[in-house]
């Protein structure tokens, strides 16, 4: 029926390479109908391939792109320098900043204990040098008695002044300025 090298009737060979030709293409479904039919997506339309220009330059504008490239990484590791110090330097005052409210922490907590114990030795001193400690010392250590109503002498201002200097001599009140020139006279 078939011949082997024949292409006849029963060979299937092309058959099976246009089908498969057909269903390789990308399919796009056909609307308005109940079930969808697929037909093939028209090829896309190759586009050219441009191929670069390629420029060449002189040796003279080779050396200013690299002066031009030297300058720009020379600005760039300077500008990454300034910004390091500047970082560095942050980080270096934060340092200062934390050991400065460490000393001052510290030097507040020992102002507070040294108020405290100023507290507590005033309260101290005030218990012992109120007036009952003083009279219980004055009455029981050294002796001595409370005044009485004899042993007070009332002084008479309604009188004229008058200055008596050692030798038994006095001197009426004429003012201030007398006083002081018999005292220094004398």
């Amino acid at each position: 029926m078939a011949a082997t090298g024949n292409r006849g009737a029963y060979d299937l060979n092309s058959y099976r390479s246009q089908r498969n030709a057909r269903l390789s293409e990308p399919t796009r479904p056909v609307r308005g109908t109940a079930v969808p039919k697929t037909r093939p997506n028209p090829t896309p339309q190759t586009r050219r391939v441009r191929r670069p220009k390629v420029v060449r330059k002189s040796q003279k504008q080779l050396r200013a792109e690299a002066r031009r490239s030297r300058a720009v990484a020379i600005r760039v590791v300077a500008l990454a320098a300034v910004l390091f110090m500047v970082f560095g330097f942050k980080i270096y005052s934060q340092v200062q900043v934390d050991e400065l409210d460490q000393q001052l922490d510290a030097i507040q907590k020992e102002i507070s204990v040294i108020e405290s114990d100023n507290t507590r030795r005033n309260m101290e001193l005030n218990a012992n040098v109120s007036l009952e400690k003083v009279d219980q010392y004055a009455r029981y250590e050294l002796g001595m008695v409370k005044i009485s109503d004899y042993q007070v002498n009332y002084v008479k201002l309604s009188e004229d002044d008058a200055v008596e200097v050692s030798g038994g001599k006095t001197h009426s009140d004429n003012g201030i300025a007398q006083k002081l020139k018999i005292s220094k006279n004398e």
